[in-house]
């Protein structure tokens, strides 16, 4: 079901990860939005966020958005030190949503 997440280089064992830590409707909604997905991951490892899998693990629905959505929540931010933050703690991601 995701396993196109190997695309964007996402190791078996974090997909294990994913899977075991998320309802089967996100993962459903993951697979459904699986080009928008590939962007904002391709974008994060632009950018030099270096939590991906913490993220895909932990904030699936950060992936569940348009890609277009999410450059926007990222826009109001200073983007280096934003990656900064949440590669110290990824649970700072949550600030975009405020």
């Amino acid at each position: 079901m995701i396993d196109f997440l190997k695309k964007t280089n996402i190791n078996e064992d974090i997909l294990i990860e994913i899977i075991k830590n998320n309802n089967p409707s996100a993962l459903s909604s993951l697979s459904i939005n699986e080009e928008e997905c590939i962007k904002i991951i391709n974008y994060m490892k632009e950018i030099g966020l270096t939590c991906i899998d913490e993220l895909l693990i932990n904030r699936i629905d950060l992936f569940l958005s348009s890609f277009d959505k999410f450059i926007k929540k990222l826009s109001k931010f200073n983007i280096p030190v934003l990656v900064q933050l949440v590669n110290t703690d990824y649970a700072t991601i949550d600030i975009i949503n405020e």
